[in-house]
C-alpha cells in the first residue's frame, strides 16, 4: 500500500525544457522548429533543420520551499537546495531527399523532462498524534499479522499496544484533543530523463510531419523524517517519537509522439501533436525505522528497523494533445516569432497496476482503490504556454509565460512559470542562456486518520529557479 495516487501524479507531471532556447520562450514551441527540444513537444518541428546540429545543455537548479500546518500557520519553515545537472544532449542529422520532400531529418538525444529535487520542513503544535494512524493500521490484526513497515514497528517500540487483547490497539494519547508539537522533514531528489528517437520531413515547403519514440528513465529518492515531542511534559507517559520512511524508486517506460505543422503564407503557422500515454514499469525499494520514548517509572526508549522491502508495479500516464499557433516576422535584420501552445490532458486517464507482477486478492483490492481515487480526485487540465523570440543580427532575446493547472480537481491554483533568455548565433556555432522561475502551492498530509478533523493538513509553497546554458554546433 505504499503506492498511491501521488505516484501517478508524480510521473504524469512534465516540464518540457531541454535546451536553453526552449526554456527561454517558456516551452512554447509547438508551431515552431529548428530547436532540438521540439522533438518532445511537436516532433514535426525537426523538419525545419537545413543543416545538422549538436547541442549540449548543463543547468543549475535552485529550489526553495516554505511549509506550515494549516492549524498553526505562524510556524513557517523555509528550506533551500541547489544542484547542478544536465538538461540536454542532442543530435539532428539533416537530409535533403529532393522531389516534393524539402527535408528528411533524424534526431536522437536526451532531455530532462521532470525534476523532483526538493527539501521541505514543516513544524507546528496541533491536535492529534501519528500514533492514532499506527493504531488504525494495526486494528483487527494480531501482533503476528501486523505489517513490517508501519504497524509492527509501532507495536515493537511501544507506540501502540493491545491492552485488552482484542486486536484493537491503544496509545499513550487517550485525549486526542491535546496539542502535540511535531515536525516533518522531507528530502526528495530524482526526475525523468528521456531518450528520444525522432524523424520529421517537410513536404512541399509548407507541411511538416514528424514522429518520435521516447524511452523515459525515471528515478526518485525520498527520505521522510516525522517526529513528535512533549518538551513541556504535558502528556502523561509520552516523551517523543521518530518515524523515518526511506524510498528509492526506479523505472523505465515507453511512449510515442506524432505531430504536424502547416505554414500559411510563410508567416503564419499552425501545429498539432499527440502524445501517447507512457507505459511505465517501476521498482520500489523501501524501509522504515521507528523510535519511541515513554515514561513508566523510568524513561524507556525502544527502536526498530524494518526489513528491506521491494515491490514491482506498473503505471500508465494520461495521453495529451497540444494545439499551437504562431507567427514569424522579418524586417531587415530584425526577425523573430510569437508562439502559443494549448495543452490538454485528462489525469483520470492515468492508472495504477499493482498486480502486474504478483497476484493476490489484497493487491487487487488496493489497485482498485487507487484507481477509484484517481477517478474521484483528479481532473482535466488545459495548460497555456506563450513565448516570443526577438532577433537582431546575431543577438536573440526571449521571454515566455505559462499557466499549468494542478492535477487535483479540488485545487483551484495554477503553476505559473516565467522565463527569459538570451542567445548569440554565428554560422556554425551558437550559445543560449535561459532562466525560468516557477511557483506553486500544494496541500500535504504526513498521515491520514479516520477522523479528518485530526488530519495534520499542511501547505507547501515551492519556488523553483532553473538556469540553463546551451552550446550548439552546426555541421
Amino acid at each position: 500500500k505504499a503506492q498511491n495516487i501521488s505516484d501517478v501524479v508524480r510521473w504524469s507531471t512534465l516540464d518540457q525544457i531541454g535546451t536553453a532556447r526552449t526554456m527561454g520562450v517558456g516551452s512554447a514551441f509547438g508551431a515552431m522548429g529548428g530547436d532540438f527540444s521540439v522533438v518532445n513537444i511537436n516532433p514535426a518541428g525537426i523538419a525545419d533543420y537545413r543543416v545538422s546540429e549538436f547541442t549540449f545543455t548543463p543547468s543549475l537548479r535552485i529550489n526553495k520551499t516554505n511549509g506550515f500546518f494549516d492549524k498553526d500557520p505562524a510556524s513557517i519553515e523555509v528550506r533551500k537546495g541547489t544542484k547542478l545537472g544536465l538538461d540536454n544532449i542532442g543530435f539532428v542529422i539533416a537530409g535533403h531527399p529532393g522531389n516534393n520532400w524539402t527535408s528528411s531529418n533524424f534526431a536522437i538525444g536526451y532531455s530532462r523532462i521532470a525534476d523532483l529535487q526538493r527539501n521541505v520542513m514543516i513544524s507546528g503544535k496541533i491536535k492529534g498524534s501519528i500514533t492514532s494512524y499506527f493504531a488504525e493500521q494495526a486494528n483487527e490484526n494480531t501482533p503476528e499479522e501486523l505489517d513490517d513497515f508501519i504497524a509492527y514497528p509501532a507495536y515493537s517500540t511501544g507506540a501502540i499496544y493491545d491492552f485488552d487483547g482484542d486486536n484493537y490497539y491503544e496509545t499513550d494519547f487517550s485525549d486526542q484533543s491535546q496539542d502535540v508539537f511535531r515536525t516533518q522533514e522531507i528530502f526528495q531528489q530524482g526526475g525523468i530523463n528521456e531518450l528520444t528517437f525522432g524523424w520529421a520531413g517537410e513536404y512541399k515547403n509548407n507541411m511538416n510531419l514528424g514522429i518520435s519514440i521516447g524511452v523515459p528513465f525515471s528515478s526518485f529518492e525520498e527520505l521522510k523524517t516525522y517526529s513528535e515531542s512533549d518538551t513541556d511534559d504535558e502528556i502523561a507517559a509520552f516523551r517523543n517519537l521518530e518515524y523515518i520512511e526511506r524510498l528509492n524508486t526506479s523505472g523505465v517506460g515507453f511512449n510515442f509522439k506524432a505531430g504536424f505543422t502547416y505554414k500559411i503564407l510563410n508567416q503564419f503557422r499552425l501545429g498539432g501533436s499527440f502524445h501517447s500515454p507512457t507505459w511505465y514499469r517501476f521498482t520500489d525499494d523501501y524501509s522504515t525505522s521507528m523510535l519511541y520514548s515513554f515514561e513508566d517509572g523510568t524513561v524507556q526508549t525502544y527502536d526498530y528497523d524494518s526489513p528491506d522491502g521491494t515491490f514491482e508495479y506498473k503505471i500508465t500516464t494520461p495521453w495529451r494533445a497540444i494545439g499551437s499557433v504562431g507567427t514569424t516576422y522579418r524586417v531587415g535584420e530584425i526577425r523573430g516569432f510569437v508562439n502559443a501552445d494549448f495543452e490538454y490532458l485528462d489525469y483520470t486517464n492515468g492508472s495504477y497496476n499493482g498486480t502486474a507482477f504478483q497476484s493476490s486478492t489484497e493487491e487487487q483490492q488496493w489497485t482498485n482503490e487507487v484507481n477509484n481515487d484517481i477517478q474521484r480526485r483528479l481532473g482535466t487540465a488545459t495548460n497555456v504556454r506563450l513565448g516570443t523570440e526577438f532577433g537582431y543580427k546575431n543577438l536573440r532575446l526571449r521571454a515566455g509565460y505559462s499557466w499549468e493547472r494542478s492535477a487535483f480537481n479540488a485545487d483551484d491554483f495554477f503553476n505559473n512559470k516565467t522565463s527569459f533568455g538570451i542567445g548569440f548565433r554565428e554560422d556554425n556555432f551558437f550559445i543560449d542562456l535561459g532562466l525560468r522561475v516557477s511557483e506553486y502551492t500544494e496541500g500535504y498530509n504526513p498521515y491520514v486518520v479516520l477522523d479528518s478533523e485530526l488530519d495534520p493538513l499542511a501547505n507547501i509553497n515551492t519556488s523553483k529557479t532553473r538556469a540553463a546554458l546551451t552550446l550548439g554546433f552546426k555541421f
